[in-house]
């Protein structure tokens, strides 16, 4: 069974269509809503959508967002969004790379809270990129 997903970015639409269902980094952990999942609106923090379809799976990194589930289907609303495709192992080893020195420093406020962030989005995006490559 099926339901309609739209994922929505500051920058516009993501994805729309028929999906079988969808994985998503909760405050709380990780979750995934199928077909007539309960009606909910929950919050999401930096992690990994994985959006099943009929013989394919998408995976995008987000940074924070909202998901809404109801009896016409899901709305995801997120803050960043990049595709698997989009990418690049290079780039996310460097910002990681900046993160850590930023941290090594000692800095505090919110340069720290920025840093964290960094940090944490590089290796969500690590793990995107390698496992798009099958290298854990």
């Amino acid at each position: 069974m099926n339901f309609q997903l739209d994922v929505v970015s500051i920058t516009g639409k993501v994805f729309s269509g028929e999906v079988t269902g969808i994985t998503l980094p909760g405050i709380s952990g990780e979750f995934t809503s199928y077909a007539r999942h309960m009606r909910m609106v929950t919050p999401l923090t930096t992690g990994e959508v994985v959006i099943r379809e009929a013989g394919k799976t998408r995976s995008f990194s987000i940074g924070k967002g909202i998901f809404a589930f109801d009896a016409e289907g899901g709305r995801l609303l997120i803050e960043d969004v990049a595709a698997a495709d989009e990418i690049s192992e290079t780039r996310v080893l460097e910002a990681k790379k900046r993160a850590e020195e930023l941290l090594a420093k000692g800095v505090s406020g919110e340069e720290k809270i920025a840093a964290l962030n960094q940090l944490r989005r590089s290796l969500v995006d690590l793990k995107i990129v390698r496992k798009k490559r099958k290298v854990f």
